[in-house]
């Protein structure tokens, strides 16, 4: 899927607002401010070049952040099954007839399971034809916008026409395996509380080639203790893998719109501030990662590389002070070893654009690092990533 805030759009979209009068950033030069949904960026007048540096808006206690879907009840007396299965799509293939086939495989009935597909108005494939398809006997419901949502909102659309107690969002190119929905309940049943559950994935490519299995939270099946910061470090939940009450969507909102990559993740964090979250170690889900999906086509664009920024703010704004910028600063190494990682990779294969684009972001990342030794590395690996791009441009050339 591609949404309206990745490509070009993305790497300016921090700058959108008009700009205030000139005054003085924190650290005392002449600045221009640009407000920018919930950030304040400052942009340096003696050096207009500079990269402009940024603050989260904060904002009074209780209030909902800014971008954020309602989500309404469900309207009272309305047919209330355990589970939503919920399948956004976008120019959906294939693959969509394997996600369909393993929820139905584990389909207790319409009593206890609503299955929907959302599409975000496909042009080049009939949804419809495609879903009846896999599925003659007319058990999926589908759901057609008229218009472009985009990602984050084709993500709430599905949110509001969930009927059941928990959604699960299962991407047309992910699917799951036996057990998962009997195991999800379990948590849900055994912890009341809680406002998520997930389990352990699979990762595999567009071959079925298995990349990795998602780490191990925890030995047994339980509620997570200390996860909050846990979450908030590094993205650790593969969305086919979570499903999440219903309640807490309506209690904290949908997926942020300005976020195009890390909404996700911010959603996670967001939860695990709010509520218990019960992990089952069991694999019983499947991710794919191949070059036609919306990650990799948001990492070759670069727009990744700012949204991550803007999801750590965020999600250490949601962190006690006692360990935010501890968890920040993790955060921030994290991710900067992936952009590094990533560059290599570009590098290798040729893609000199896509590396000058993740490299472009990685100062401002590093930005975030204690001074000293722990940003000085990194800083002259970037250095010699950049020697071997000039190099490479001019071979190319």
């Amino acid at each position: 899927m591609f949404n309206r805030h990745h490509t070009s759009s993305v790497r300016h979209r921090h700058r959108r607002g008009d700009p205030g009068s000139p005054t003085r950033s924190p650290t005392g030069s002449p600045t221009r401010i640009f407000l920018a949904r919930d950030w304040i960026h400052f942009q340096d007048e003696e050096a207009p070049s500079a990269p402009l540096r940024r603050a989260l808006v904060s904002l009074p206690h209780g209030a909902r952040p800014p971008l954020l879907a309602t989500i309404a009840p469900v309207p009272e007396g309305e047919q209330r099954p355990t589970f939503s299965v919920m399948l956004p799509t976008f120019e959906p293939d294939h693959r969509l007839g394997r996600s369909l086939a393993a929820v139905l495989a584990q389909d207790p009935g319409p009593e206890a399971m609503h299955i929907a597909v959302v599409d975000d108005g496909s042009r080049q494939v009939d949804v419809r034809a495609l879903v009846r398809s896999f599925d003659p006997a007319g058990r999926v419901e589908v759901l057609l916008n008229q218009r472009r949502a985009g990602l984050a909102g084709n993500w709430n659309r599905c949110l509001s026409l969930a009927r059941g107690k928990f959604v699960h969002l299962l991407h047309q190119d992910d699917h799951v395996l036996p057990g998962f929905y009997d195991r999800i309940g379990h948590g849900f049943r055994a912890a009341p509380g809680i406002g998520m559950a997930f389990c352990r994935s699979r990762i595999v490519d567009g071959n079925d080639c298995l990349i990795k299995t998602a780490s191990r939270q925890q030995w047994t099946a339980g509620v997570l203790s200390g996860w909050l910061p846990r979450i908030a470090e590094r993205q650790r939940v593969q969305t086919p893998a979570a499903v999440v009450a219903r309640s807490t969507y309506e209690r904290l909102g949908g997926f942020r719109t300005d976020l195009c990559h890390a909404l996700d993740w911010e959603m996670w964090v967001r939860i695990a501030a709010a509520a218990p979250v019960w992990y089952d170690p069991r694999v019983l889900a499947v991710y794919r990662r191949h070059r036609d999906n919306e990650s990799h086509r948001l990492l070759k664009s670069g727009a990744v590389w700012p949204d991550l920024l803007q999801a750590i703010e965020l999600n250490a704004s949601l962190l006690p002070a006692v360990n935010r910028d501890r968890v920040r600063e993790r955060s921030a190494r994290w991710y900067a070893g992936s952009a590094l990682r990533t560059v290599e990779k570009q590098l290798a294969r040729g893609d000199l654009d896509a590396a000058g684009r993740t490299l472009d972001h990685l100062p401002e990342m590093l930005r975030l690092l204690p001074g000293g030794g722990d940003r000085s590395a990194p800083l002259r690996r970037v250095g010699r990533l950049q020697d071997r791009l000039r190099t490479a441009r001019r071979r190319a050339a």
